[in-house]
């Protein structure tokens, strides 16, 4: 399968944002990015791996696997950017799941869809990460305020 430079690009980001959910984010992203990591490289050994006929399933168990985690994760921790990448996990789980049940082949737009859900995932991760990092700064903040009007 030759590699393209849209390929390598996408693959640096998917690094790069799930390192950061990793190191700096909270549970949630800590949680989701490293699960998206894991899938984006289980995905990857399956393209490897398998026949491009026997990749369906997998793939649309790999989705699956995604997108229900993305729904615990929306529901425990009730995050705006959590809930945006739930519904767009959803999205390429119907993506799947539409050219599994017509036996259509990949091409064009399976490939933008992929990838714009992709990108949209990475970008809801690092959204959360900033927020949670945000969040984290003025809690800090707050409570050094508060621990030094007592001392005074």
């Amino acid at each position: 399968m030759p590699t393209t430079l849209t390929t390598q690009i996408i693959w640096a980001a998917i690094i790069a944002v799930c390192m950061f959910g990793l190191l700096k984010g909270g549970p949630a992203e800590r949680f989701g990015a490293g699960l998206t990591l894991a899938i984006a490289i289980a995905f990857q050994i399956i393209n490897i791996a398998l026949p491009a006929e026997a990749r369906a399933v997998p793939h649309l168990v790999l989705d699956g696997v995604l997108a229900l985690s993305f729904l615990v994760l929306a529901v425990r921790y009730a995050s705006l950017w959590l809930g945006g990448v739930m519904l767009l996990q959803g999205v390429q789980f119907s993506l799947h799941a539409y050219f599994f049940v017509t036996k259509l082949a990949p091409g064009v737009t399976y490939a933008v869809v992929n990838n714009l859900v992709t990108c949209g995932t990475l970008v809801g991760i690092a959204l959360g990460t900033v927020a949670y990092l945000r969040h984290a700064r003025a809690d800090r903040d707050a409570l050094a305020a508060k621990q030094a009007a007592t001392s005074v």
